[in-house]
């Protein structure tokens, strides 16, 4: 790689999408503003890019449906087979909406590249064992952005499950940093974390459900009182079948325990996704690693 940073943006599936209508459609509004921020960002700043985005209900309604994320059925269950058939028309449903997400990147001058999580990728009780890194680190040499997804894919504990993008993105910043570290001039280089939600950032409680909740603008492992009301956090108010912001904070402040750099903003708010790819740190939540 060049002497650029690494930036991992996450797009997320309640914003790209009508996830709280529950329908399998693209918010266009909020896809072509994003992809227009993100093409101005890129050009104005210098930095290395991968994009994964969310699921919405084009992931979450079909794996709910199908109970795919409760794992395989016994061979001799006659949901077994259905199960199967759940599958693979929950990666298709997947497979459309990537594709308008990488059109709408394209449409605004950028290499996107749709990147398929399900066809790399291994997990053991919907944790990821197995995602080489190769052929993204090859794409971004050639300053080519993947755009991965929250996927289904094959478990070996569970036969199948689901991958979520909360997941994966703090699985990549850290197997990035340290392939990185492994290089000359590691130094030059930083890997951060930019997950873009319908919420400012962090709250002490669901912003959605309660009126006083308080954006929490800094947050480092062991800030334990700060979140205690997690749970509230968490919960989704439409199908998810991934975790919602509970399991998004517990993997942020995992990614900060091994030195990365992360932060929450809103990608409602016109303007925050670029000026926080230039470098605005004032956004949101930042989740930065212990001193």
């Amino acid at each position: 790689m060049s002497n650029q940073d690494l930036i991992i943006l996450k797009l997320g599936g309640s914003v790209i999408t009508k996830k709280s209508e529950e329908k399998t459609e693209v918010n266009k509004e909020n896809l072509l503003r994003l992809a227009r921020e993100i093409s101005e960002a890129k050009k104005e700043g210098n930095c290395k890019l991968i994009i994964v985005h969310g699921a919405g209900p084009f992931g979450h309604v079909p794996a709910k449906k199908y109970d795919l994320d409760k794992g395989m059925k016994d061979k001799n269950d006659p949901l077994y087979k259905r199960q199967l058939e759940g599958f693979s028309l929950t990666h298709q449903s997947m497979e459309k909406l990537n594709f308008q997400v990488v059109l709408a990147l394209q449409k605004e001058g950028l290499n996107a590249i749709s990147y398929q999580p399900s066809a790399t990728g291994i997990l053991k009780n919907r944790e990821l064992v197995f995602f080489p890194t190769d052929v993204i680190e090859e794409l971004l040499n050639l300053d080519i952005i993947p755009v991965a997804y929250g996927d289904v894919m094959i478990d070996r504990e569970t036969g199948i499950n689901i991958l979520s993008g909360d997941h994966l993105v703090p699985y990549l910043a850290e197997r990035l940093a340290e392939r990185l570290a492994e290089r000359p001039n590691a130094c030059r280089f930083s890997v951060r974390v930019i997950m873009a939600a319908d919420v400012l950032g962090i709250y002490d409680m669901d912003p959605k459900l309660e009126t006083n909740a308080k954006i929490i603008r800094k947050l480092k492992p062991g800030d334990v009182a700060k979140i205690e009301n997690a749970g509230k956090i968490g919960e989704s108010l439409v199908t998810d079948v991934t975790g919602g912001m509970a399991r998004k904070v517990n993997e942020l402040l995992m990614l900060a325990e091994a030195g990365i750099e992360s932060e929450i903003i809103s990608a409602i708010e016109p303007g925050f996704v670029k000026n926080a790819l230039l470098g605005d740190r004032t956004l949101g939540t930042v989740i930065t690693p212990p001193p």
